[in-house]
């Protein structure tokens, strides 16, 4: 079913649908950009990123417990009389609001536009952002500390830590304070392997803290309860 348009002075949005979907990423525009391809957790599929931005806008999304699900790419829409194409960069599910977002150098969007999509999204019950490039590359230590553990809950997603989650989540919360250290043996440490993979997961899904935009991840990094 057709998306109805909205209006805003001279320019009109429409698609042919809202439902987030990851738009396919044309040939020569993988060429023109700085492409990536990788998989993570909170979208089922290979996510596709035009910038190192976008992914490491992704990235942080993996670090926020607060956000359930996001889509790189998710609608395609035309914009006033001339159709213009146009594709958000991210839909993002965060404590059950959504916000459709375009990352820009220095926020830097045409305002006219904005107003216009903005307006249109807001009809959909979305809020539209434009966030700039240089907020998310200061984070570049949070975002890489975020890839290094996405990476390894990507390469061990079949192994079952339920119980042991448990165990150690009840651990942390005794001891308030551990570092990783000392549940994951740099010596040992396939034999440590479970209790890695539990850990991160109780990380990624906010039972526990840690501070990861100033220091590499690692055996010294300090795990706390979450309140």
């Amino acid at each position: 079913m057709a998306i109805p348009q909205h209006a805003s002075e001279s320019l009109r949005v429409a698609g042919d649908a809202l439902t987030p979907c990851q738009q396919p990423t044309e040939r020569n525009f993988r060429v023109a950009t700085d492409f990536r391809v990788a998989q993570m957790l909170k979208h089922p599929t290979p996510c596709e990123f035009h910038s190192i931005a976008e992914y490491f806008h992704a990235l942080l999304l993996e670090g926020d417990p607060q956000v359930s699900r996001y889509v790189p790419q998710p609608f395609f829409l035309r914009i006033g009389k001339r159709q213009r194409r146009y594709k958000p960069d991210c839909y993002v599910v965060r404590n059950g609001f959504v916000d459709v977002v375009e990352l820009r150098p220095r926020a830097e969007f045409d305002e006219h536009r904005r107003q216009t999509l903005a307006a249109f999204f807001q009809t959909h019950r979305m809020r539209f952002v434009v966030l700039a490039n240089e907020t998310v590359l200061a984070r570049r230590c949070e975002a890489l500390n975020w890839q290094k553990i996405v990476q390894t809950l990507v390469l061990h997603r079949d192994l079952a830590t339920e119980s042991i989650e448990r165990e150690l989540l009840d651990d942390v919360i005794r001891r308030d304070t551990v570092q990783l250290g000392h549940y994951v043996w740099r010596g040992d440490r396939a034999s440590s392997r479970p209790r890695e993979i539990a850990l991160l997961r109780l990380l990624h899904r906010g039972k526990l803290s840690a501070d990861l935009d100033q220091e590499p991840f690692g055996y010294h990094t300090e795990l706390r309860p979450c309140a």
